[in-house]
């Protein structure tokens, strides 16, 4: 994760990291252990700030929860689809959600939205989202 935010220099001027504590009560939140590419994406930009997600509900303390409303979208557009075992990372607007599959199931990260039916293939890690993320910002 360091070597991606390197190589987009300012990707993390005002950006605000997270304490152990606080990534923990993320952790305890979403009910199973974080990716370690997630992990230190929070340490480092987890409490606001990161440009590449402006308008994004990404941050703490607002990501706390979201689970919750990602599994209600999920179960009207993709029904028979589960999270668990998923860590739900961002939401767009509260109808579009992106989550971490488990390491497991590959790991790669999905989106599913109030408007589309279905689960959607993403990136194919968190860090490899955050690359895309800065690399469409800086265009």
């Amino acid at each position: 994760m360091a070597r991606i935010l390197d190589a987009f220099p300012g990707s993390l001027n005002g950006a605000v990291g997270l304490t152990p504590e606080q990534i923990a009560l993320i952790e305890e939140d979403q009910g199973v252990p974080l990716p370690e590419d997630y992990r230190e994406f929070l340490a480092l930009a987890g409490g606001g700030g990161f440009h590449a997600l402006r308008g994004e509900t990404y941050a703490f303390p607002e990501i706390l929860g979201i689970t919750e409303s990602a599994r209600e979208i999920l179960t009207e557009a993709a029904p028979g689809e589960s999270l668990d075992g998923c860590v739900v990372f961002m939401a767009h607007q509260g109808y579009i959600y992106s989550f971490i599959a488990p390491p497991e199931l590959g790991g790669k990260t999905y989106e599913v939205a109030e408007t589309h039916e279905g689960v959607h293939e993403g990136a194919a890690s968190f860090a490899a989202f955050i690359h895309g993320m800065l690399s469409a910002s800086c265009t």
